[in-house]
């Protein structure tokens, strides 16, 4: 049995691998908020139990064994949160902290039954993939919205869990499966110029933000033939021309 402590640190060593950064001791005591001191010790243990490799002044990187038991914790984290955001009601801002608190406390059967009600989800609040039983998950393939091109793309995902962060995108309308144009980049490390479907006016978005939001490609035509639909629906409301009023009338007068 794994402590609560543990499990933390094999989840947040998980993070940094997937998000391509080295779990250097000061990176995982930040994250962690705790002595670097302590993070040292805890790696040492962790080496010793086969769940990861230590080198000092380098940092750490998860073993097979340890990444696979870090993928079940997180399969865990995420069907919680799903649970309490499809199930309870629970907004996206809120099921992290929720979540973080019962992951440790709940067993596999309990999991297991929770992927089952939900109808076995790919995908948690944030648009994050959930790790099938086996410790599997599909490859993101996504790119960061500070390094993405000018045209329409798709918010796929947010990696942040600060709930200030979700109720400011809840504020713009930057929604996993929403869809808007990046216009433009401001110079030197400037806000991006972004339009979002259905909006009249382009927003801003600073670069730190962008940078925890992830996106697709729009699919090609998908705002063409939404704005083709419009167009349509509009032209179906207009009278009809006068002219085949008349033309009509004087067809019927001739019979």
């Amino acid at each position: 049995m794994l402590t609560s402590t543990v499990e933390n640190y094999l989840k947040t060593i998980l993070k940094m691998e997937d998000m391509k950064l080295r779990a250097s001791t000061s990176r995982v005591a930040r994250q962690l908020d705790v002595a670097d001191a302590s993070v040292t010790d805890m790696l040492r243990k962790l080496q010793k139990a086969g769940l990861l490799e230590y080198r000092p002044y380098y940092g750490a990187s998860l073993t097979d064994r340890g990444r696979k038991t870090a993928l079940m914790i997180l399969r865990r984290h995420r069907l919680i949160e799903q649970f309490l955001h499809q199930v309870l009601g629970y907004g996206w801002e809120r099921v992290h902290d929720e979540a973080e608190r019962l992951e440790h406390e709940v067993s596999d059967f309990f999991i297991q039954k929770l992927d089952d009600l939900l109808g076995h989800p790919a995908k948690d609040p944030h648009g994050e993939a959930i790790p099938d039983a086996e410790g599997g998950r599909a490859e993101e393939e996504d790119i960061c919205l500070a390094d993405a091109r000018p045209g329409g793309h798709t918010i796929h995902r947010v990696t942040s869990r600060e709930p200030e962060f979700f109720a400011y995108l809840e504020r713009e309308g930057l929604l996993p499966s929403h869809t808007f144009r990046l216009l433009d980049r401001v110079p030197y490390q400037g806000p991006l110029k972004i339009q979002l479907e259905g909006k009249k006016f382009p927003q801003y978005i600073g670069l730190e933000a962008a940078r925890l939001i992830y996106v697709i490609p729009a699919t090609p035509g998908v705002m063409t033939k939404k704005k083709e639909s419009r167009v349509a629906a509009h032209r179906s409301l207009r009278p009809a021309d006068p002219r085949q009023h008349v033309r009509v009338s004087v067809t019927r007068r001739k019979r």
